[in-house]
C-alpha cells in the first residue's frame, strides 16, 4: 500500500504543481520562468486551472506515445506538443 500511497501523492503534488502555476498570473512553472516562457491559449490569454489541469494529464498521452506527443512538437508550425494540441495551449518564449 505504502508504493500505492507514495505514487498517488507524487501524481497528485506533481497536478497541482503545474496546474496551479501555468493557470497563475505568471503563466509558468519555475522552470519556464527561468527560460523566459508561458504557457497561454491560442490567443495569448492566461489559461485556466482546467485547462491547466487537463493539459497536464494529456502529457500522460505525450509519453506515452514513445515520446512522439513531444517529438512532433518540432514539426508542427506553432511548434504544439501532443498535450498542447489537445489542450488548446502554446508554450511562448516572451
Amino acid at each position: 500500500m505504502g508504493g500505492v500511497f507514495g505514487f498517488v501523492i507524487s501524481v497528485a503534488g506533481s497536478w497541482l504543481y503545474e496546474a496551479l502555476m501555468e493557470s497563475s498570473s505568471r503563466q509558468a512553472t519555475l522552470g519556464k520562468m527561468i527560460f523566459g516562457m508561458k504557457v497561454t491559449d491560442l490567443s495569448g490569454n492566461r489559461i485556466s486551472f482546467a485547462r491547466a489541469t487537463g493539459r497536464y494529464f494529456a502529457k500522460w498521452l505525450s509519453g506515452l506515445t514513445l515520446l512522439i506527443g513531444y517529438i512532433i512538437a518540432g514539426f508542427t508550425e506553432r511548434k504544439q506538443a501532443l498535450h498542447d494540441m489537445l489542450a488548446g495551449t502554446l508554450v511562448r518564449i516572451q
